[in-house]
């Protein structure tokens, strides 16, 4: 008998505890939205000030050659199109997508190439040979990561048991 008035003990416990938990992971997945709505619009404001940012230097800093304002232009503009794919990614989460892939190598390749444009443009000022053989080296494991990242792309897109759009996995 003492038993069974144990477990009637436990039995509303149990149903407010269910009802308490499901209050909490809601509060929490709200606070998480809340947070990742916060990032979206950081990201944003960051794209926007750098894009202002990087044609207002290149349309106006007279201090530095053509081919360097440029190149920073193009670095500048490459940097942008980073953090929009981060902005992406964060909208997906919060349009409920699982871990996203593909927007990652996607970085992974612009970032690579960005470097490359960059250390090519520092290398026109500096002609030393220890220079010179640092920045081809520099170059080349740029180039190799790209060229990996690139056949990481193909191969998820090709693959059979890829995601339907080739972006998520879950």
């Amino acid at each position: 008998m003492g038993g069974g008035l144990d477990e009637e003990q436990h039995a509303p416990r149990v149903g407010r505890d269910s009802r308490t938990r499901r209050k909490l992971v809601f509060g929490l997945a709200l606070a998480e939205d809340i947070l990742y709505a916060a990032v979206a619009l950081v990201l944003v404001g960051i794209a926007v000030a750098l894009l202002y940012q990087t044609l207002h230097d290149l349309f106006t800093d007279e201090h530095i050659t053509f081919a360097r304002r440029v190149g920073d232009a193009i670095n500048g503009v490459l940097f942008v199109v980073i953090i929009l794919e981060i902005f992406r990614t964060v909208l997906a989460h919060l349009e409920g997508g699982g871990f996203q892939l593909v927007p990652f190598l996607v970085i992974g390749v612009i970032s690579a190439v960005r470097h490359i444009l960059l250390v090519g443009t520092q290398s026109l000022e500096r002609q030393t040979d220890r220079v010179f053989t640092h920045t081809q080296i520099e170059l080349g494991v740029n180039a190799l990561v790209a060229l990996a990242l690139v056949i990481a792309l193909v191969l998820i897109r090709r693959s059979p048991s890829g995601p339907d759009d080739g972006d998520m996995l879950d």
